[in-house]
Order: C-alpha cells, then structure tokens, then sequence
C-alpha cells in the first residue's frame, strides 16, 4: 500500500511509577536525562516528528506520559482513547513491573480500545543492570513470551545512555501506521522457499536472534563471539558447514536465556532453514 504523505498518530506510554517512562520521553524529544524523579501527574504530552524518507512518510507523533500509579484508572482510561500504539515499560530492577503489563496495563488497553493496539515492551534501566547475569534470564524468557503472544517485539533500554530509545519509537510510529518495520514477525523470519542462500541465511539468523533476545547490541557481541570460532567472515558467504556449526553455537547462547526447551524449538525452526539451503 502505497502511504507517501504526512499524518498524525497518538501513541502512549504505560508502566508503572518509577519505571522511567518520562525519562525515555525526555530522552527521545529532548536527548537529555536527569537522575531526579518526578511522579507525573495524570498525563504529559510531547511531540515529535518522525521521518520515514525510504517510505516517503513524514509523521507527527503525539506522545502521551500516563500516570503510573495503579487505581488511577479513569485517568489512564480518559488518556488511552484513540491511541494508535502504546510502548509499555517495565523497570529491570523490579521484577514486579513486568507483571503488572499483562495484569494491570494490558488489560486496560483492551477495555478502552477494545483491542491491543500495536505495541512494543521495553525492558528499561538496563544500563543498572548485567544482562548476562543468571536472574536476568527470566526477563529475556517472560518478555519473548510477551512478544510472541502479542505478535510484537521488545527492547532492552536505557533512557540515560539512550540504547534502543529511538529505535522503539521508530517501530511503534510504522506499526501505528500499520507499516511493519523490517524483519518484524518471527513467523516471517522462519517461513523461506526453497534455494535460499548462505548469505540470506546468515542475515535471518541475525534477525531471529534480534527478535528472540532483545536488542542490537547483546546480538552483536553474540555474534561477534561465534563467529570468528567458525570462522565466518561477515563479508563473505559462508559455507553451509559453518551455518550448521552456527545454529549448534546459538542454541548454547539460547539455552541460556531462554530454557534448553526454548532453545531447542529455535534450533529447530533454523535447521529447518537449512534444509532449503540453495545448492547444500
């Protein structure tokens, strides 16, 4: 479909107090941060501009800051109508944040509007804690179940290093808009024809692990550890016995964060892939 224009989308940011939702707002609109807290009072409003120059779209964002005190329901309600889209934030420090998305913040959603409008969860403060570390697991695995569930994706951010801001928002104003970004579904990334390529191969991976683990940056130095081990070189093709050695080398990194149970049903949709390898 054929969007090329201008328009309007009001999306919304939800979480409970002290999650950083005003800092990520602060973050993305003004790119500046403050350690000090302030409870917002019933809603705050930003806009910004977002440009889509490869889609030829230009879109007035309308961010609206709810209140993150639970019970304050006819506030966050009155807030919620005509949303578009909705970034719901939970606090990686506070493992309790994140059930109340699906206990308390989603369930509203799906009174005011309905239906879930497009959303994407952000996983914040992660510049407070080691991802890599044994009681962030649940996090990566609760929030994958979020995603899949909902047909969505989610971030680990920092609104005071800025890691993943602007690429959350940039999601959410396309899915507001009802444009996909790139990559965007897990269903799409595991559905190839046949004769696919070692090089295609090799970048759907990369998007399956950005979908399944949550964020550019852990992908990277993921890859950047199993790669030279095979001995892949990102600027060539690799063979199809080192694209085989790399899903073995990912399901270890998966069984981490995600179950030898979770692993193993990546591991197998990916070698599914391989068996339509062009030329294997």
């Amino acid at each position: 479909m054929n969007m090329k224009g201008t328009y309007k989308s009001k999306v919304v940011l939800l979480g409970d107090n002290a999650v950083g939702k005003t800092s990520l707002v602060r973050q993305y609109v003004d790119h500046s941060f403050s350690e000090s807290y302030k409870a917002t009072i019933g809603a705050s409003i930003k806009k910004k501009v977002l440009e889509y120059e490869d889609r030829g779209i230009t879109l007035n964002m309308l961010i609206v800051d709810l209140i993150g005190q639970q019970g304050f329901q006819h506030t966050q309600r009155r807030n919620m109508k005509d949303a578009k889209g909705a970034l719901i934030v939970c606090d990686l420090t506070r493992p309790e944040t994140l059930r109340s998305i699906e206990s308390y913040w989603i369930s509203i959603l799906k009174e005011v509007l309905g239906d879930t409008p497009p959303m994407i969860f952000m996983a914040n403060k992660s510049d407070l804690v080691d991802l890599e570390e044994a009681e962030f697991r649940t996090y990566r695995s609760e929030l994958l179940s979020f995603s899949e569930r909902y047909g969505t994706k989610f971030f680990f951010t920092s609104a005071k290093s800025g890691d993943n801001v602007n690429e959350s928002f940039h999601d959410l104003g396309l899915l507001s808009l009802n444009q996909e970004p790139a990559t965007y579904h897990t269903e799409e990334l595991y559905c190839v024809k046949d004769g696919i390529s070692h090089l295609e191969v090799l970048d759907l991976f990369k998007a399956q692990l950005y979908l399944e683990l949550g964020g550019e940056d852990f992908v990277n130095s993921v890859l950047k550890t199993q790669l030279p081990k095979i001995g892949i070189d990102v600027n060539k093709s690799p063979t199809s016995e080192q694209l085989i050695q790399l899903n073995e080398g990912i399901k270890e990194v998966e069984s981490v964060f995600l179950g030898v149970k979770g692993a193993n049903k990546y591991y197998l949709k990916r070698k599914g892939i391989l068996a339509k390898l062009k030329g294997r």
